[in-house]
């Protein structure tokens, strides 16, 4: 997928912030139990459909997927609790959004694609 160069306009600077705003909100759903991830969802969800062919974009889809595995993951976890195995798969979906907010605060901040 090919990515137009960075511009400095208001549309881009206001995908920009968007963005940010979703990513915050994941960042910290992960203190505090997903009390704020699904508003990042939601962001990202109505700004995919302004940001295409945009570097931004792929921000949008990478808050949506990591939403979309972490919901399964984390009911999946819960569910599985009270065999043990739950635990270790509650950790493992934890580890991965971590490492997901981490690259896409990275990837934003240096005005790259996520991807």
């Amino acid at each position: 997928m090919a990515y137009r160069e960075y511009d400095v306009s208001s549309r881009s600077e206001g995908l920009r912030n968007a963005a940010l705003v979703a990513w915050i909100c994941y960042a910290v759903g992960l203190l505090s139990s997903w009390l704020t991830g699904p508003i990042g969802f939601v962001v990202a969800l109505v700004k995919r459909g302004d940001s295409v062919g945009t570097v931004y974009e792929s921000h949008f889809n990478a808050v949506i997927r990591s939403g979309i595995i972490c919901f399964i993951g984390y009911t999946l976890g819960w569910i599985t609790v009270w065999i043990g195995i739950g635990f270790v798969i509650l950790f493992a979906v934890w580890l991965y959004n971590v490492y997901v907010v981490i690259r896409g605060f990275m990837r934003l901040m240096e005005r790259r694609p996520y991807d």
